[in-house]
């Protein structure tokens, strides 16, 4: 069977660490991703909290703010990411994981502190801004229990 007879989507986990708003942290994204705004509406179900929406190049993004995680307490807010219309390959399990790319890449063009589960689930990987080397940086985290 040869890949190239395949079609694979890709999808994206990033937890960010903000202090802002939902709308503030939007505004760094737009600006840092130079992408269209960002719609936002109310959650049909509970909490009904605010969540970002927005498409840019066959993905599809939503932008949400983390209540209380007990896994990963020092992140507020997620950013998901999935190409559009991708039923398929989610079913043929054709899905690509970018999440640390987009991780990095968020982190740099943001200036935002990120992370990326890894595998495991109990471990990630956190991109950063170290203020004392001046340096972006990467770092192992663990998950709290």
């Amino acid at each position: 069977m040869q890949m190239a007879d395949k079609v694979y989507g890709a999808y994206s986990k990033v937890f960010i660490q903000y202090e802002g708003s939902l709308q503030d942290l939007g505004s760094k994204i737009e600006k840092g991703l130079n992408i269209p705004e960002i719609r936002y509406e109310n959650m049909e179900d509970e909490p009904y909290d605010l969540v970002g929406y927005y498409e840019v190049l066959g993905f599809e993004v939503e932008l949400r703010s983390i209540h209380d995680s007990e896994k990963w307490p020092d992140y507020q807010y997620f950013l998901g990411v999935t190409t559009t219309d991708s039923f398929q390959e989610v079913f043929n399990d054709q899905m690509f994981d970018i999440s640390l790319w987009m991780a990095r890449y968020i982190s740099l063009s943001c200036e935002v502190t990120t992370m990326a589960e890894n595998l495991d689930k109990q471990t990630g990987q956190s991109f950063y801004f170290n203020k004392t080397t001046l340096k972006r940086e990467s770092s192992i985290i663990e998950a709290s229990q």
